[in-house]
């Protein structure tokens, strides 16, 4: 969908109905990035209706493979049950073992399956995790199994020197136990609420689940299939490496705070233009030099500088961030550049575009705004809302902010959420409109709210509302059924505002003269 949707008219009622109530929707409920909470937990996040569908079917295959096709003889029914637990669990252990090498294959950021079948990353490592569920599943099956096998045929003595005794069987029970200790630690609470520890225990088991399912193996066969996941995962290093070295080992970014935001500018060694909508991975020397965090290549220089801009939230960000607050002006800190990575989506081809941002999802959108500002294609209709709580955060984007602005091409629309209380002084004394204040601090040229009394400028199309947000389902429908031709609406954000958007466009999507597609820039942990 959205390939060519100037040169495709209005998709016949069978593609819409299947777009409207099975691509767009999310299972139940309208959440798919905002996550599911219980007595004030995060637990999970539901995936979209076409991935559980998915998933559903996933899951069921894996049952059913168990059962089918079974060569079981035995003279009485105590043998015909001890040959039918034995099938059942070694049909399980090779179900699991031949499911490494897709475990490995999803999970890695350079990865064949993006170009097969156009998912983003997200997705892939949402069915990353799936599978690893599965594989556990047919280990557990697998586990039971012969524990069952070797007590119903020569009691527990032989369980004992069949599976404890028994080098390989021995670590088998071992990496049984390490793969439960991974289901555990990659559950949804512990990778949202502690990532980095998440990250590192992660990569740890994992390390050690591999060599050790190689030993398991030893006396049963299947090796290719550990090798098969050692070479994915080892050609995805490699592939990382390769992008660190060519964007330059020795890499600098100049670091600027703006209030709870870090500003960078970094140059690499060689330039690969980063297209709208991508990201980056950073490695900041100065602070666990191991880590990496993905962040949107808001804007790309002359000079061939990627720009990002870094909300402080805790671990990586937050160090980041202090220590651009220290230092008076820029800071420049030796970073490592992986990238750039993701997908752009084509939203150029569209007679009307929709972008909606919140908060520092506004780095993803910017870039598509900027990108279609430079095209300045005749008779397309752009239009830019972006939701903020401060104004502050204005800064993060003012040279994007401007040149968007030139010329009235794209329609800029922002909304600041804080009280006016919260931030200036008393607005019944001021000697401007608190409109003008407003734009006088989104210009950049006002440093607080004393000097925001000073006549400043910013374009005469944007358009600052205080106080307010927009309710973006009224906005979707408005746009979709008062456009003229195809449409796009693009978001990134918090989870409850593309939540909200994909509701609205899918409750929408047929209201329109032509076709209407919904592409999201946001980051979910199904």
């Amino acid at each position: 969908l959205g390939l060519y949707p100037r040169k495709v008219s209005k998709p016949g009622r069978l593609v819409t109905f299947f777009t409207k109530h099975i691509m767009l929707p999310a299972t139940f409920s309208g959440k798919h990035v905002s996550p599911i909470r219980f007595f004030g937990i995060s637990w999970n996040v539901m995936p979209l209706r076409w991935q559980t569908l998915l998933i559903v079917g996933f899951v069921l295959l894996n049952v059913i493979l168990i059962f089918v096709h079974r060569i079981i003889i035995g003279e009485s029914h105590e043998e015909w049950t001890i040959q039918a637990v034995r099938f059942y669990a070694n049909r399980s252990g090779i179900m699991a073992t031949t499911m490494i090498p897709l475990l490995f294959l999803f999970g890695g950021r350079n990865n064949i399956m993006m170009t097969v079948t156009g998912w983003s990353h997200e997705t892939l490592n949402m069915f990353h995790r799936w599978i690893g569920r599965m594989m556990f599943f047919q280990s557990l099956v697998h586990g039971a199994g012969f524990t069952s096998y070797y007590i119903m045929d020569g009691g527990y003595e032989a369980y004992y020197y069949n599976m404890y005794k028994n080098y390989a069987n021995l670590w088998g029970i071992i990496i049984l136990t390490l793969a439960g200790v991974i289901m555990l630690q990659a559950a949804y609470p512990f990778r949202h609420y502690w990532y980095e520890a998440f990250l590192v225990g992660h990569v740890v088991l994992v390390g050690v689940f591999l060599p050790g399912l190689r030993t398991h193996l030893a006396d049963h066969g299947y090796h290719s299939y550990t090798y098969a996941a050692l070479a994915i995962w080892m050609f995805d290093r490699f592939v990382r490496i390769v992008r660190v070295v060519l964007a330059g080992a020795t890499t600098h970014a100049a670091i600027h705070a703006h209030g709870n935001a870090t500003h960078l500018i970094v140059k690499p060694s060689i330039h690969f233009k980063a297209q709208p909508g991508q990201y980056a991975f950073l490695y900041v020397m100065r602070h666990k030099f191991w880590e990496s965090h993905p962040f949107s290549v808001m804007d790309t220089k002359a000079d061939g500088s990627y720009i990002f801009v870094a909300k402080a939230q805790a671990g990586m960000t937050r160090r980041l961030l202090k220590s651009a607050a220290h230092v008076p002006g820029n800071d420049m800190i030796r970073v490592w550049v992986e990238g750039p990575y993701g997908k752009t989506y084509p939203v150029a081809r569209y007679e009307t575009v929709l972008l909606i941002a919140g908060g520092i999802g506004v780095t993803a959108v910017m870039s598509y705004a900027l990108d279609l500002k430079r095209r300045a294609r005749s008779g397309q209709h752009v239009l830019f809302y972006w939701t903020v709580r401060e104004a502050e955060s204005l800064n993060w984007v003012k040279e994007q902010l401007e040149e968007v602005a030139q010329d009235g091409f794209v329609d800029i629309k922002i909304f600041i959420t804080a009280e006016w209380s919260t931030w200036s002084t008393n607005s019944s004394t001021s000697d401007m409109s608190n409109e003008e204040s407003l734009r006088n601090i989104a210009s950049g040229s006002c440093d607080s709210v004393e000097s925001s009394r000073r006549v400043c400028s910013v374009p005469e199309k944007l358009s600052v509302n205080y106080g307010q947000r927009p309710d973006m389902r009224k906005v979707i429908e408005e746009t979709i059924m008062q456009a003229h031709g195809s449409v796009a609406v693009v978001s990134c954000g918090p989870g409850s505002l593309v939540d909200t958007c994909r509701s609205a466009v899918a409750d929408n999507v047929d209201k329109g003269t032509r076709r209407v597609d919904y592409f999201e820039d946001a980051f979910s942990s199904a």
